[in-house]
């Protein structure tokens, strides 16, 4: 293109070249040299139009002027190119109550500016006989200063008047009152520039866990609302769409015309979430819980309810919270962290359930073996009761007692007779240590108690282990359902244009046998029934602190120390105190779990105030809570490659797209799949990640018999097959026995 402009520029300097020649040629009559200009200027003309044609030849065959494309150029200033905002899904509970939805803001605004018709040159702006009536309209629906809207609309220099903080922020109803308005009375000009936004009709509900969604950079809504926090961020794939296109025509001054659409890409709406939330039993808790925080001033405050039976959780809640709505509750430090998943905490005597059943399930538990509690020496190191201060000669009392008791010399000496590597087994049974990974952000994995003998000594009640309040739910699971343990979970099904990926509940192990864990449920009866021992009777009245409709309750109680800087807390209530509530006994139907941290004063009404009613409501509801078949298509889900992803991560990943993910080994890097990339599967189906790492044998109760087989082809493993049916009840090698001294493994299957 450069050389082509320098010939030309050289081919147009050729005529001036030429008259500067015949100017300077000597012995010329005047009228000699008037006729040579004229005959120089005549074929100038001439060689000049020659050019332009060329030119203009060259223009229209190329539509193009120094690498400008014309007709590009020429449509951008009579088109416009907008964007069409994919609706973020909502967030329902699981009746199909909304929890958070899409719901635009809007500016007010108006159009004094003459030049605004439409493509029939009809009026879209307000004129003077307009005026009047606008003001009166947002005088009565906006509250508006009638003066100061006078003075906006009569300013010369404005054709799109503002009208400040009264005219931003309108919502769809107040909008459609002013539109409805504005057309009765035929006015015009008055127009609505719409701002993205999420809504949260139910105020302070489950605020923490759902989180918020919002705009990314401040007003820039190109690319719609983003998750910010809570199951909001978590799940933003899945809830946000995709964004369309459309082409409008403008006027001769660049506006945009209504109705003159030439081409539009849709957009592609997001999926709707329905949580296992039950808004009723979640609004309930919100209001017990907020009596708890007046009552016991605690720092932190946490409390769940679960459906025993499925491992669907049904409220949760924390303090300090928030209201995303009206950001009512906020402050400058306000701790966004989810206490449910994100905080990791020494439980206390809540970890007694596990080993009080592990005990049993190994043959280490004699109820009626005496000993007197009061004082332990572990390697050198003290282990005192709780009632250690005022009873420091102990008391004598059966391990049966002891557990009622919550007696820290008890628990001590069952992990002795166990042994610290069967107590650590066991922990890992119980998954201790490693994350749900059941699709949220940000999940905290516990703290595995360090390997020595004080440390798994402690761990037996409570400390010098990490844990979050969903791996006790976890663990509590396994009790509740005859030792086979499921993954809690949120989320009940997810709605894609008319298709329904529905979540079914998960095995994900079986750490001790029905037995052992029927057992438990019947000791753990006794902590608020035994009047003499039960650390959960109200001797006051004579009666269990724990109460739902005259059934059996199963209840531990916990008083945790809190670390800090590698020291314990001292004072009078600078304690974590929390306790477990499963009803019926007999056939678990809900558990509420419930930690109240740092509180200004203490006592256990606090959480039974909580756990009581939020059980019975849930008990007269049990009925109603079972989610009738939606009708629609199941949704299919195509496999990735997983290929040298990070495990965590990809667990989360599949989680959300309701899947079953189980990571095998420790290491950091999966290199095999058991479903092979681009396979198309059903929901909840098992997907088997093995990683780099160290590889000791897995739980594999529940697995289906081909999982079985891709983990034996993996482990290179002969595997054998017993009884009928599809699913794993019984496996010959133990879970976490090296797997390099096995050479075959027979499963036991069932239905």
């Amino acid at each position: 293109m450069k050389n082509i402009l320098l010939i030309m520029k050289n081919i147009l300097l050729i005529p001036w070249q030429i008259i500067k020649k015949y100017v300077k040629k000597v012995n010329l009559t005047p009228g000699q040299n008037r006729k040579r200009v004229s005959q120089t200027l005549f074929f100038i003309t001439i060689f000049l139009f020659v050019v332009f044609a060329l030119r203009l030849t060259w223009i229209v065959a190329t539509d193009q002027v120094s690498g400008v494309n014309l007709s590009t150029k020429a449509k951008r200033n009579v088109q416009e190119t907008q964007v069409i905002q994919a609706k973020r899904g909502t967030i329902f509970d699981r009746n199909g109550v909304p929890i958070a939805i899409d719901s635009s803001k809007y500016t007010i605004y108006v159009i004094t500016d003459k030049n605004y018709v439409n493509a029939k040159e009809e009026r879209l702006y307000a004129n003077k006989d307009d005026f009047k009536k606008i003001e009166k309209i947002f005088k009565d629906i906006l509250g508006m200063d009638t003066k100061y809207v006078s003075e906006q609309l009569n300013n010369e220099n404005l054709k799109y008047v503002y009208f400040g903080n009264k005219g931003s922020n309108v919502d769809f109803s107040t909008r459609d009152k002013i539109e409805k308005e504005a057309e009765k009375q035929k006015v015009r000009g008055i127009k609505f520039e719409p701002h993205l936004s999420r809504s949260y009709p139910n105020g302070q509900f489950a605020s923490h866990f759902i989180g918020q969604a919002g705009l990314q950079d401040s007003d820039d809504e190109s690319k719609g609302l983003v998750g910010q926090n809570g199951i909001e961020a978590s799940l933003n794939d899945i809830l946000s769409g995709k964004n369309g296109v459309q082409v409008l025509q403008k006027n001769k001054l660049g506006v945009p015309l209504p109705g003159t659409v030439e081409s539009v890409k849709e957009a592609v709406d997001g999926s709707d979430v329905y949580t296992t939330l039950d808004s009723s039993l979640q609004t309930y808790l919100e209001g017990l819980v907020d009596k708890a925080e007046e009552g016991s001033e605690a720092q932190e405050l946490v409390a769940t309810l679960v459906k025993a039976d499925t491992g669907e959780i049904l409220a949760t809640t924390q303090r300090p919270t928030f209201n995303p709505d009206t950001k009512s509750g906020l402050y400058k430090d306000f701790p966004w962290s989810n206490f449910l998943y994100q905080s990791n905490y020494e439980p206390g005597s809540t970890m007694k359930v596990f080993t009080l059943s592990s005990a049993i399930n190994t043959n280490n538990f004699n109820p009626n073996d005496y000993y007197t509690s009061g004082e332990y020496v572990v390697d050198g190191q003290p282990i005192h009761d709780w009632d250690w201060s005022i009873n420091p000669g102990g008391r004598t009392m059966n391990f049966a007692q002891g557990f009622a008791y919550s007696s820290n010399i008890g628990m001590t000496l069952l992990e002795k007779k166990m042994g610290d590597k069967v107590w650590r087994d066991y922990l890992e049974r119980f998954k201790f240590g490693t994350r749900t990974n059941i699709g949220v952000s940000n999940e905290e994995p516990g703290l595995f108690p360090d390997n020595n003998t004080v440390t798994n000594a402690m761990s037996s009640f409570g400390q010098g282990i990490g844990v979050t309040q969903l791996q006790m739910i976890r663990g509590f699971l396994a009790i509740t359902n005859s030792g086979t343990m499921l993954e809690p979970h949120f989320i009940n099904r997810i709605v894609n244009d008319k298709k329904v990926r529905q979540v079914t509940p998960e095995i994900v192990g079986k750490p001790v046998d029905a037995s052992a864990a029927n057992q438990t449920l019947q000791y753990m009866v006794n902590v608020g029934t035994d009047p003499v021992f039960g650390t959960a009777y109200n001797p006051t009245n004579g009666t269990p602190f724990f109460q739902v409709n005259g059934q059996n309750v199963s209840v531990k109680t916990g008083t945790a120390q809190i670390s800090e800087n590698g020291s314990y807390l001292t004072g009078a209530t600078s304690y974590l105190y929390s306790a477990v509530a499963i009803t019926p006994t007999e056939n678990p139907e809900f558990i509420m779990y419930m930690t109240i941290k740092l509180p200004s004063n203490w006592k256990l009404d606090y959480i039974s105030d909580v756990a009581n009613p939020i059980l019975t409501r849930a008990m007269e509801m049990k009925d109603t809570l079972a989610v009738a078949d939606t009708g629609l298509e199941t949704e299919k889900i195509k496999i990735k490659s997983y290929i040298d992803e990070k495990p965590n991560k990809t667990a989360q990943e599949l989680r959300r797209e309701i899947l079953a993910p189980v990571i095998i080994g420790n290491g950091g890097k999966i290199i095999k799949q058991s479903v092979s990339e681009g396979t198309t599967v059903n929901p909840n189906r098992r997907i088997l990640l093995l990683t780099d790492g160290d590889i000791d044998m897995p739980d594999i109760y529940g697995w289906t018999k081909y999982d079985t087989e891709k983990f034996a082809e993996w482990m290179n493993l002969e595997v054998e097959f017993t009884g009928i049916g599809n699913k794993v009840i019984g496996q010959s090698i133990d879970m976490n026995t090296e797997l390099s001294k096995n050479k075959k493994l027979v499963v036991n299957l069932g239905v």
